[in-house]
């Protein structure tokens, strides 16, 4: 259900017209722009049963007699209040020549606005110019309320457009990734201009969440002609020619975006250059460096070998392995041996131990020995393959 439409009580006490005149009750900041729905006027002792919220009340005061006592006119305001009525008028030289200092006061105490209306002001041009005020606002409001509707609708049509060139965007990718170049072509060259060609390098990573960031991005791979983005599920694949592809190591630089940059081949060859670049991506994000990383041809060998690169890998598992390795050197013990072949085994003791050329009971007794050295739970699969790499990394 629309809101009423309301004026404030101030459209109504400037009009210069009517001579109203606030004389209590605005010692609320908010006071002259309370909402006014309507005007009404009655001499009754208590019209509150016959107002509605938001009234304006005209009031010659008949209603009093000629004397107004404090309480009467404290029960009065406080009626008008509780129907929550917006304002009083007391018209001026028909009942009183001016306004009873007792109802000035409780207005005072209630923060009710109370204004004056002069002798010459009759109460009906007053109800015509609320009439008259409320029109022009329900005009005024339905014009913005259109205004509104219109701006929604080309929001929303902006935003079906956006959609539905993600869309498109997206089965162009799909038909390069299977081989359709020309299928390809036909679908973006209207829409987006050539396609790149020749030489080409992939790039992947996920949408930034910076504003700044997504709207740099979005600015440099919608506007350049070797350059083709689309969106697939949270990530962005791009793919240039080499020659832009120093812009756009400058914004993922500039920005910390964690991507992965694939090799330089053939745009015959974008599966194999994308799935290089969502694998480096994949391991950018991983690193938490916030740089693009270059794909490399062992990033698709295992965890293993990419490892085997890394100096602090080879630290930590040297310092993992420590004290095995200097309980056999002081006591001339096969403990490192033993452990890894327990492990070769998967835990199996009795293979491992013929694998030995030991007793099953020794194995176990130098197994223990290492898991107290170690201090690791053996039975942990996480410690196994953590020893296992460590084995690997500086054997």
């Amino acid at each position: 259900m629309a809101d009423p439409v309301v004026i404030e009580l101030d459209a109504l006490l400037r009009d210069y017209l009517l001579g109203l005149v606030l004389i209590a009750g605005a010692g609320g900041s908010d006071s002259v722009h309370r909402p006014v729905q309507w005007v009404h006027s009655s001499d009754l002792a208590d019209p509150s049963p016959f107002l509605t919220p938001r009234t304006v009340l005209l009031t010659t005061g008949r209603q009093f007699g000629d004397s107004l006592e404090e309480l009467d006119a404290d029960l009065y305001v406080t009626q008008l209040l509780k129907v929550g009525t917006t304002a009083l008028g007391v018209s001026v030289g028909v009942q009183w020549d001016r306004i009873p200092p007792q109802l000035i006061a409780a207005c005072e105490r209630q923060q009710l606005p109370l204004f004056r209306v002069p002798y010459d002001t009759p109460f009906i041009a007053v109800v015509r110019t609320a009439a008259r005020l409320l029109e022009a606002e329900s005009h005024s409001a339905e014009a913005r309320r259109h205004e509104q509707l219109g701006f929604s609708s080309m929001f929303d049509r902006r935003r079906n457009l956006a959609a539905a060139e993600h869309g498109l965007r997206r089965a162009v990718l799909q038909l390069l990734l299977a081989g359709h170049r020309s299928l390809a072509d036909e679908i973006a060259v209207p829409l987006f201009g050539r396609l790149p060609k020749g030489q080409v390098v992939a790039v992947s990573l996920y949408e930034p969440q910076h504003p700044k960031a997504a709207a740099e991005l979005t600015q440099l791979v919608t506007s350049r002609p070797d350059i083709f983005s689309a969106h697939t599920d949270s990530k962005l694949t791009i793919i240039a020619e080499p020659s832009s592809m120093s812009e756009v190591r400058r914004v993922l630089t500039t920005h910390g975006l964690a991507a992965g940059i694939s090799e330089r081949a053939s745009i015959n060859d974008i599966a194999a250059l994308v799935e290089q670049a969502e694998r480096a991506a994949e391991l950018s994000r991983l690193s938490h460096t916030g740089d693009p990383l270059a794909y490399r041809p062992e990033m698709h060998a295992g965890v293993l070998q990419l490892l085997q690169g890394s100096l602090e890998a080879a630290r930590r598992a040297q310092g993992l392995l420590a004290p095995l390795r200097r309980h056999d050197a002081k006591h001339d013990d096969d403990l490192e041996q033993s452990l890894m072949a327990w492990l070769a085994h998967h835990g199996q003791t009795s293979a491992a131990a013929a694998e030995l050329g030991v007793h099953r009971h020794t194995l176990r007794a130098r197994v223990a020995t290492a898991a107290q050295l170690l201090q690791r739970d053996l039975d942990n699969p996480d410690t196994r393959a953590e020893l296992w790499a460590a084995f690997r990394l500086t054997g």
